[in-house]
């Protein structure tokens, strides 16, 4: 019946003529840089997961030990892990009552001789389960579950893979041995009652006492990641520049760091009613701390790096040299497909010293306050 549903169903020099100068009229030669620090659909998912754990049940038949039924229901102590960024995913107390409700009875106990390992993991779309069974410290094996349709498909053939894990014959729907009890007197024959126009209440049926234990902190999920971006630049060169950035960071949990080098283009400025032109180009370094939210992220921008400006049209065309340091923040939001991750971002930033450029004592291009990019980001990462 399963597999009728599956049918059915991813050189620097100061320049003669072309120097920069503050504001006030002072020439900046070299001023001291400051310290900077889409997938199978979601019923396809779901076959693909009941599949593996029917091939898990079929394991968990021939393979687990049959005990005697005097040596009563077998039990197991379970150590359960789901990472923060899967907290939709049931939590330790919800996976215990689906197991339990599962097998009809509370199957848990701290110190018993099977251990069983149960963790959550994601790999972009991809939900991973993974079951490790332990008796009497020796492994006895481990069982991976994968689905894209969601926690719950997840949190269900995990829930049904420890159940097999523990016993086999609850898990096919056979009764528990039945436990030893003295035979309690007949009672007396009911007395007929009156007709009552209201229904009677049944009184809730007991919940099976489950073990208590004390959570233990998620997985700490850290990976390596490089990466590379297309830039459009404003306030970096005069006009709008084009630029490339490469880098390379490291994430753990909902914290990462990065750190890029990024070069803009040439752009020139040309001086009114003249010939004479400046080409500026920007070369830097960028530090950026950030915390995730899921796709989302929000970083704090540290940059330096150096201005290059080349004359252009004059008789000996040198190039000139000015240091700068900006601080800013940036936004991003992440579209991952396996170990690959997309991003859009946004990024605005505010030099701390602003310069003038002039060519012959003629000012050309007073450098603004305050620089912004779009980027478009590719993200490779090595821990998915």
């Amino acid at each position: 019946m399963m597999g009728r549903s599956c049918e059915r169903d991813h050189g620097n020099a100061a320049a003669s003529g072309l120097d920069f100068v503050l504001p006030s009229g002072r020439q900046m030669s070299r001023p001291t840089p400051l310290p900077v620090r889409a997938g199978p659909s979601r019923r396809a998912a779901a076959c693909h997961v009941r599949l593996r754990v029917a091939a898990l049940w079929i394991f968990g038949v021939l393979l687990a030990p049959r005990p005697a039924l005097a040596a009563g229901p077998e039990t197991a102590e379970l150590d359960y892990t789901r990472p923060a960024e899967l907290s939709a995913c049931p939590d330790e107390a919800a996976f215990r009552q689906r197991v339990v409700e599962r097998m009809g009875r509370n199957p848990f106990a701290v110190g018993a001789s099977r251990k069983i390992q149960v963790l959550f993991t994601r790999a972009g779309a991809t939900l991973t389960a993974l079951v490790r069974v332990e008796d009497a410290g020796k492994p006895r094996g481990e069982r991976r579950i994968e689905t894209r349709a969601g926690c719950e498909e997840l949190a269900s053939g995990a829930a049904l893979a420890v159940s097999i894990a523990i016993d086999p014959l609850a898990a096919l729907g056979a009764p528990n041995p039945p436990e030893a009890a003295a035979p309690a007197p007949p009672s007396p024959p009911p007395k007929p009652e009156a007709p009552s126009a209201e229904p009677q209440k049944t009184a809730a049926p007991a919940r099976p006492a489950r073990a208590v234990r004390a959570p233990e902190p998620p997985a700490t999920v850290q990976r390596w990641f490089v990466r590379g971006q297309g830039r459009a630049w404003l306030g970096a060169v005069p006009g709008v520049g084009e630029g490339l950035s490469l880098g390379l960071g490291f994430r753990r949990d909902w914290a990462s760091l990065g750190l890029d080098g990024s070069a803009v283009l040439p752009r020139t400025q040309s001086v009114p009613r003249t010939r004479r032109a400046v080409a500026v180009t920007l070369l830097g370094a960028q530090l950026s701390p950030c915390a995730h939210f899921a796709a989302l992220r929000g970083c704090a921008l540290f940059a330096s790096g150096a201005l290059f400006a080349r004359g252009e049209g004059v008789d000996n065309p040198r190039t000139a040299m000015s240091y700068y340091a900006a601080a800013g923040v940036g936004l991003g939001y992440a579209f991952f497909s396996g170990r690959f991750t997309l991003t859009p971002t946004v990024e605005a930033s505010a030099r701390l010293a602003t310069a003038q450029l002039s060519l012959d004592d003629q000012p050309v291009w007073n450098t603004p306050r305050l620089l912004g990019s779009l980027g478009l980001e590719l993200a490779y990462d090595f821990a998915r």
